[in-house]
């Protein structure tokens, strides 16, 4: 109900990236969705668009995984790093040597050719200059839970994330019966 209703018309692609983020970032389908779909509703009151809002929360569903290989911490937490940084709070991120201070997003707008200073930006401006920053600080991560699944760390994410959607699986086979 919340990818339907956060995305529109467009929930199949929540539903494509979801089916295959287990074997790409190391995330069940229901944590794909879960993150997805908060991210989604967080950017969407922030005034981004439909397209906006689809394309980045999924980029950021998939950091998750991807920072959580990297830093070897849990996708939950991963996750509520990378929420906590796109509405602005700095601490979550600085944890993990990511600065999102405002004199960093500025002097990171300057070199993008922005001009406008990041108090007259409104909610939504601010909000893909935390994206696009995000995304520049993070590159070492991208990708690092498929260039390292065959990790043991990685595996043990797999088999517990596969574990958790059987669960899921079982779960709503017993609300169908009841």
């Amino acid at each position: 109900n919340v990818v339907d209703t956060t995305f529109g018309s467009m929930p199949s692609s929540v539903d494509a990236f979801a089916k295959d983020a287990i074997k790409q970032f190391g995330l069940s389908e229901t944590a794909a969705k879960r993150y997805s779909s908060t991210m989604g509703a967080m950017l969407k009151s922030m005034g981004l668009n439909q397209q906006q809002t689809l394309s980045m929360s999924t980029t950021l569903a998939g950091l998750a995984g991807d920072m959580a290989s990297f830093y070897n911490i849990s996708t939950d937490e991963a996750f509520s790093k990378i929420r906590s940084g796109i509405s602005g709070e700095t601490e979550p991120l600085k944890q993990l040597g990511i600065n999102l201070s405002v004199a960093n997003l500025e002097a990171y707008a300057l070199s993008q050719g922005i001009t406008k200073s990041y108090q007259s930006m409104t909610q939504a401006e601010q909000a893909i200059l935390r994206y696009n920053y995000l995304l520049k600080s993070t590159t070492d991560a991208q990708g690092d839970f498929a260039k390292t699944s065959e990790s043991w760390a990685n595996q043990v994410r797999i088999l517990k994330e596969n574990f958790n959607s059987l669960k899921a699986t079982i779960g709503q086979g017993l609300i169908m019966a009841l």
